[in-house]
């Protein structure tokens, strides 16, 4: 995908030209009012469905807008459209987290307990794109959710050919793992601190590709048992150390969120600040203690499973 012109905002609209084609991404600012106005961060902590129905739209809308648009790289350019359908959600969410402390604990910790209804929002909004994506490889032919989705496959196929007779241990496996995914940890975060809801494009990025693996796993498995039993055998298989991968990279993109925002609203916070900034810290610790679980199970499963 090529870059031929510079992107412009002009009254509250997107403009971009690629490929030689223009791409119009309407962003009007009552547009985003009535996002907000539909699904409010206390609408999200108390009804989390929502976000999964809202994510599952997000990602049907920019696959059909990549689709249709005749260009190249659609895999790039639907993650780029539900990024920046989900962005106002993820600042919104974050600059709430910022600002609401509860005194009650969970797990033993008021700082888990402080964020927990945020990382549960962000985990609707993944499993809605993920899903969303996941239909549309499902409902399109396999040589259309391979074009369609042509960065997303080839990044399945390296991961499958990471651990294609170069992986003889235990040990090497958790190590090729954990750093893969830490490095994931460390661009989240840094995108989040950048950017405060940046993060959100990686996060898109990752629901794709578990979108492929899994359709990838139903079609494989559905000529002998059915397109359902396979797709049901790849989401439990990636359940177990999936859920900690998902959590790490999800309270890291919150950590980092909430890192920026306490930091461009240090006046307004005062004396709280300090509490914001042991919070992102502590949370990203969280985030490399659940990676650290999820590389264990999942090394596990390829050596002796």
């Amino acid at each position: 995908m090529q870059l031929l012109g510079s992107c412009k905002v002009k009254n509250a609209c997107v403009w971009c030209a690629l490929d030689g084609k223009n791409i119009y991404i309407a962003r009007a600012r009552n547009a985003c009012m009535v996002l907000e106005a539909l699904v409010s961060p206390e609408s999200a902590v108390k009804s989390p469905w929502k976000i999964v129905v809202l994510g599952f739209v997000f990602a049907v809308l920019a696959v059909l807008v990549a689709y249709y648009s005749g260009l190249e790289s659609t895999g790039v350019i639907l993650v780029g459209l539900a990024s920046i359908a989900a962005m106002p959600l993820m600042l919104s969410m974050v600059n709430y987290d910022v600002g609401w402390y509860e005194e009650q604990r969970f797990l033993g910790s008021r700082t888990l307990a402080r964020h927990l209804p945020i990382v549960v929002v962000l985990a609707a909004l993944f499993l809605g794109l993920t899903i969303g994506f996941l239909a549309w490889n499902l409902a399109l032919s396999p040589v259309e959710a391979q074009s369609v989705f042509d960065i997303q496959s080839k990044e399945v196929a390296a991961v499958a050919y990471m651990f294609q007779g170069h992986v003889l241990t235990f040990e090497q496996a958790f190590e090729k793992l954990f750093l893969h995914n830490l490095g994931v940890l460390v661009l989240i975060t840094i995108f989040s601190i950048a950017y405060g809801a940046g993060s959100i494009a990686i996060i898109t990025w990752n629901s794709s590709v578990i979108a492929v693996f899994l359709s990838a796993i139903a079609r494989n498995a559905g000529g002998e048992y059915g397109l359902f039993t396979g797709l049901s055998a790849g989401i439990l298989g990636i359940i177990p150390h999936g859920s900690f991968e998902l959590a790490a990279y999800l309270v890291a993109a919150l950590a980092g969120g909430v890192l920026s925002s306490g930091l461009l609203r240090r006046k307004e916070l005062g004396g709280r600040l300090i509490i914001v900034l042991h919070d992102g810290a502590k949370l990203l610790a969280v985030g490399v203690l659940l990676l650290a679980i999820g590389a264990f199970i999942e090394s596990n499963a390829i050596i002796f499973g």
